[in-house]
């Protein structure tokens, strides 16, 4: 019976790109094992970073503490406030700051645009394998500095990110006029929108 695949299931197929024979668990003090899991991580973050349907949400509400700051939780990769929003806004020291009025006090809940980043179990089939893939390519360009390895595996990374695409974009819905959460619509050029009067 097929199941899915593991973070250990990743690693061993790291390790198989160089010729590595697998382990049975990830704490077994091997810097070979301990190097591919570092790799594996790495690339997750590369790639959840760019911002996929799974780990992006719109008009997602952070409310600010007693001390009016807004933490930002450590599995947030990337956040922006609305195009309609008045402010411009980034994390700083895990707090969002306003960069418009030079604070990090805000009177009100802020509805936030995030990527979100999550462990490699919870990630959609299609992207574990780009991810190891891509993973085991770099692990073997630096490892052993096999440019046979990483160029026989090239082609298989570009395949699985098509998988990624495709998973992307089927479950995204998407058109020219926006997607299924009627989000990203179209906006046709407006010169009041792109001119500054003062």
């Amino acid at each position: 019976m097929a199941t899915k695949q593991t973070k250990l299931d990743a690693v061993n197929i790291i390790l198989s790109n160089i010729g590595q024979a697998p382990v049975v668990n990830l704490e077994s003090g091997n810097p070979m094992v301990e190097t591919a899991e570092v790799v594996l991580d790495e690339i997750s973050r590369t790639v959840q970073s760019e911002g996929w349907v799974f780990n992006t949400e719109f008009s997602y509400p952070f409310t600010p503490d007693a001390s009016s700051e807004i933490l930002i939780p450590d599995n947030v990769l990337s956040l922006d406030l609305p195009a309609i929003s008045r402010h411009f806004a980034q994390i700083r020291g895990g707090k969002l700051y306003n960069r418009t009025d030079h604070t990090y006090e805000w009177s009100d809940s802020q509805k936030l645009d995030v990527v979100w980043l999550f462990d490699y179990e919870d990630l959609p089939e299609a992207f574990k394998n780009y991810i190891t893939i891509r993973a085991a390519n770099v692990f073997a360009g630096r490892s052993v500095g096999s440019s046979e390895a990483v160029r026989f595996g090239q082609q298989e990374e570009l395949q699985s990110r098509a998988g990624a695409l495709e998973y992307d974009t089927q479950q995204g819905d998407y058109s020219v006029f926006g997607d299924s959460q009627g989000l990203n619509q179209y906006n046709a050029f407006r010169p009041s929108n792109s001119v500054f009067r003062y």
